[in-house]
């Protein structure tokens, strides 16, 4: 059933290309007789010839607001501007600490414009929270009950091979910051994954290296790709390890042999752990990835801006339109 009209306007904070954006946008055209309006935000410029305009002191009110990518990253400055300045600036310090203080502002606006432009009866995700520390997460979660790997950081060779013994030979190393790289020329992408670290490697190794983390290696019965959504857990079970090239890492796609993905139920201790994790996080949405071992549930990460796309296709949980839903209600 279509609702009532409603002046107030819904905006969603995304990325160009986001099709998961798109497919909530739908939706909220058939449900929804107000205005949606997308922001992409994918960077943010100080605009040159066109006007900005900020009240600090007031916020638009609107019905709802969903920042579903809101990491928007200031262009830099690189070289101050000719009218803003009354003489040459010969001093490379004092260049570079205007340069510095330019860019700061620029940040401290963008924050801000994120933040406070809108005020939203409905909100949904956060706005400078495109990302989290996930190693705060994984202490955070431990601290609320949930089970997570053993865990290192270090740049240390012999401290690695203690943890590599302590481990049975069995650790992966992970990096956090997710490297995307798009090459439009080949059509292809170059990223990030997580790999399973073998002695011959650590014994290449300096005896220092750059800081790197590193976990133990669970021998997974599958994985679980958990969507929260304000209290509600969708899950799906993903057997992942069926297959070599996805066994330890399911982002490296078998396109001829997808993994075999199936509607799952957490157990209740296990959602109401991950209920107070969320709450502690100060998040309302987010995809949350965990292992099933033979008699563990081993919690790995949570997302904020996650994709749930492929979970609720393959599982029928109808995503799109309960945010549609949320922003509206």
């Amino acid at each position: 059933m279509q609702q009532e009209v409603d002046n107030k306007m819904v905006v969603i904070y995304t990325e160009d290309k986001d099709i998961t954006t798109n497919l909530v946008m739908d939706w909220l055209s058939f449900l929804y007789k107000g205005e949606v309006k997308r922001m992409n935000t994918d960077f943010f410029q100080m605009p040159i010839q066109s006007e900005f305009f900020l009240d600090i002191s007031e916020s638009i009110n609107i019905k709802g607001i969903w920042y579903r990518r809101p990491g928007r990253r200031p262009f830099p400055i690189r070289n101050i501007p000719e009218d803003l300045i009354n003489e040459k600036i010969d001093n490379n310090k004092l260049q570079s600490l205007l340069l510095h203080s330019a860019n700061k502002e620029i940040q401290n606006i963008n924050a801000h414009d994120l933040a406070n432009k809108y005020n939203a009866e409905n909100i949904l995700g956060g706005s400078l929270r495109y990302e989290v520390n996930k190693f705060d997460v994984l202490r955070i979660a431990k601290n609320t009950g949930i089970d997570i790997p053993k865990s290192i950081l270090t740049n240390s060779k012999s401290k690695l091979i203690d943890f590599y013994n302590d481990c049975s030979g069995e650790i992966i190393s992970k990096m956090h910051d997710m490297l995307l790289c798009d090459i439009s020329e080949t059509h292809s992408t170059y990223a990030t994954y997580t790999e399973k670290i073998e002695m011959s490697f650590i014994n290449n190794l300096p005896e220092y290296f750059f800081i790197a983390h590193f976990q133990e290696k669970l021998e997974k019965e599958y994985e679980i790709r958990s969507f929260y959504l304000d209290g509600e857990i969708f899950s799906m079970a993903m057997f992942s390890q069926k297959n070599e090239q996805t066994s330890v890492d399911f982002r490296r796609y078998n396109r001829d042999s997808m993994n075999r993905r199936v509607t799952y139920k957490l157990p209740s201790e296990i959602e109401d752990n991950i209920r107070l994790l969320m709450q502690e996080l100060n998040l309302n949405c987010g995809s949350l990835d965990i292992v099933k071992t033979k008699d563990r549930y081993v919690f790995l990460e949570v997302n904020p801006v996650g994709q749930f796309g492929f979970l609720t296709g393959a599982c029928n949980y109808h995503l799109h339109k309960k945010i549609a839903e949320y922003l509206i209600q």
